[in-house]
């Protein structure tokens, strides 16, 4: 795990270069709100290129397999799959590197914007999806929990 956080300290330290200097010269608020809006975004139409839309029809099976195969390939968390039953899929995530880093680099402001990616890319490229989370890494609590459900 010590070699997948440098690498991600390797890839955000251009960024958060980036994102200090702009916060120097410009106002700290709308530079948060810029950068925050940004990852979101970017990372929402990500996760959206990998897992296709949940159709009114469709069998959520479907989506709960493309699901579950993505988050099984991110090298920077560590997740386990909870509940796994027709309607609903649940995932307990004990390590976010991408909210570590964040913080390590002076970025604790955005570390939320790692969090509130499944709440966009659901609201946006899956409205037959119901997205829960009562729990964040970023917050402090002992783990993220992320619970997908079709809607009926």
């Amino acid at each position: 795990m010590i070699f997948k956080k440098m690498f991600l300290i390797f890839v955000f330290f251009p960024f958060a270069c980036v994102y200090h200097t702009s916060r120097y010269f410009f106002n700290k608020n709308r530079i948060n709100e810029f950068f925050y809006k940004k990852i979101v975004t970017m990372s929402a139409n990500s996760l959206s290129s990998h897992i296709p839309t949940l159709q009114k029809d469709e069998e959520f099976s479907v989506f709960s397999s493309k699901m579950k195969e993505t988050v099984s390939k991110i090298p920077f968390e560590k997740s386990e799959v909870t509940i796994d039953e027709p309607g609903m899929v649940k995932f307990k995530v004990t390590v976010c590197q991408f909210v570590e880093v964040a913080k390590l680099l002076g970025m604790s402001q955005l570390a939320k914007a790692f969090c509130d990616v499944d709440i966009v890319y659901c609201q946006k490229h899956q409205p037959n999806i119901i997205f829960e989370r009562k729990f964040t890494l970023e917050k402090g609590d002992p783990f993220c929990d992320h619970t997908y459900k079709k809607m009926t």
